[in-house]
């Protein structure tokens, strides 16, 4: 019975150890940071990863867009550029108010990461634009249009219900495996 309950634990840390949840790409830096207060204008934003995201066509994978934080409103295409472990892209903002980033990364394995942060705009420069937020500018000078894309404010990109099952699925298998052995042994005696 020992060797048994010693076996089915380490089962169980090899598969903590393998889960997928440990193979995704890390945010570890943003700019503007989470909270930060930022002047009207043109915003940068960079998101820094661990690791370089996947060669992706433009707007399509790796993507950063902006809404309004009260309402959840997308505003202009979601896209970014990818340079390193970098994803940036330009906002254009004008209203003053709470803002939430959002962004999708896909890593060079295939996982899919995602998240969002928030940042307080001012306008203490009268900045004025007609198409606020993230206009998306592919590399061949092509604007990109928010209704034939994904809307990041829209969709939940961040679901691992299937790996998550997977995991669970193969602790109740062991879980069940050690109550048969126990019972079976004291059919025995």
């Amino acid at each position: 019975m020992r060797k048994l309950s010693i076996s089915a634990f380490i089962c169980l840390g090899l598969l903590a150890l393998g889960s997928p949840a440990y193979a995704h790409n890390q945010l570890i830096d943003a700019y503007p940071a989470e909270g930060a207060t930022v002047e009207a204008g043109a915003v940068n934003i960079d998101l820094t990863f661990e690791e370089a995201p996947m060669a992706l066509p433009f707007g399509e994978g790796n993507l950063i867009a902006v809404a309004k934080a009260d309402t959840g409103e997308q505003l202009g295409a979601a896209c970014a550029y990818t340079n390193d472990n970098h994803l940036t892209t330009t906002l254009h903002l004008s209203e003053p108010g709470k803002y939430k980033v959002l962004w999708r990364e896909a890593s060079d394995d295939g996982h899919v990461v995602s998240g969002e942060f928030s940042f307080t705009l001012v306008n203490n420069s009268n900045y004025t634009t007609d198409q606020p937020g993230n206009e998306c500018i592919d590399p061949e000078g092509n604007v990109l249009d928010v209704t034939t894309k994904d809307l990041l404010s829209k969709t939940d990109v961040q679901n691992h219900g299937f790996e998550t099952g997977l995991v669970w699925g193969a602790v109740f298998i062991i879980l069940g495996s050690l109550v048969g052995s126990v019972l079976i042994r004291r059919r025995q005696k």
